[in-house]
């Protein structure tokens, strides 16, 4: 697995909670689409602090179950706590790497994830690996988001186009995939699950939306990453400005801020 760009900090851990009430419509979209619902076993890997996996369970509803696993012994540790607050019974957490074995687990109906396949240096590869956890006819479901994106506009803001730079180079250094919404059919076939379904999702927003507080805090923690290879320095980045300046670039006309969000399903033959 690449190494996650943006590290596993209490400031992180905010940030993805954050991260997750803007994707949760586009998230269960994908997933409800896919087929998760309720009674499912399913696993989320890459459940970070939880949010993925408290959609998921609320989707399986109480006669189902899902099982949160990520790398990050305190993104566990976060995830536990706010189950354990939430009064959840029907959800579970463990600490392990994508694609390893789940000891007396059995097999999932469902495995499903948000942003994680980008971090995965091979993700055919790393689809592969999840057939083992799967039982046949079982669902692999991803929400991704496209990091190799070009916004053109006329009028057009210096300001958002050196940010989009800025983030996609650091996840670039970081060995994040930059394509992975593009290229997730031909990464599905490769694995073996054939060719699987899609969904394509553009979150475009403006000035006065969640967009540039969350980008300035995004360049915030990738800021060491950029200062380290010499792609901009913090002086550059102007980081306690930097929110203001991306809503007054966007309330003058310039291009709004927007992501391209997308899904991929298919079933274990």
């Amino acid at each position: 697995m690449a190494e996650y760009s943006l590290g596993h900090s209490a400031a992180e851990q905010e940030r993805l909670q954050q991260q997750a009430g803007y994707l949760r419509s586009i998230t269960e979209s994908i997933w409800r689409t896919a087929g998760i619902a309720p009674g499912l076993r399913v696993l989320d890997v890459g459940c970070g602090v939880g949010d993925t996996t408290f959609l998921a369970a609320d989707m399986v509803g109480p006669g189902g179950f899902v099982m949160g696993v990520d790398r990050s012994a305190d993104a566990v540790d976060a995830a536990r706590r706010r189950a354990e607050t939430d009064g959840r019974s029907n959800v579970r957490f463990a600490q392990g790497e994508f694609g390893a074995p789940l000891p007396d687990m059995g097999l999932f109906d469902a495995v499903v994830g948000r942003y994680v396949l980008i971090h995965q240096p091979d993700i055919a590869a790393a689809l592969r690996s999840l057939g083992a956890l799967i039982r046949p006819g079982g669902l692999a479901a991803f929400h991704e988001v496209e990091l190799d994106l070009r916004l053109v506009s006329a009028p057009s803001s210096d300001l958002v186009q050196r940010v989009y730079f800025w983030v996609r180079e650091a996840f670039r250094l970081g060995g994040t995939q930059l394509q992975a919404v593009s290229q997730m059919p031909r990464y599905f076939y490769e694995a073996g699950f054939g060719w699987p379904e899609t969904q394509i999702h553009t979150l475009v927003v403006g000035a006065g939306s969640f967009a540039p507080g969350y980008l300035a805090g995004t360049l915030r923690a990738l800021a060491p990453l950029l200062e380290k290879a010499g792609v901009v320095t913090l002086e550059e980045l102007g980081l306690d400005t930097l929110e203001a300046r991306l809503r007054e670039s966007c309330a003058n006309g310039a291009p709004s801020l927007g992501a391209v969000n997308g899904g991929a399903w298919a079933r274990r033959t």
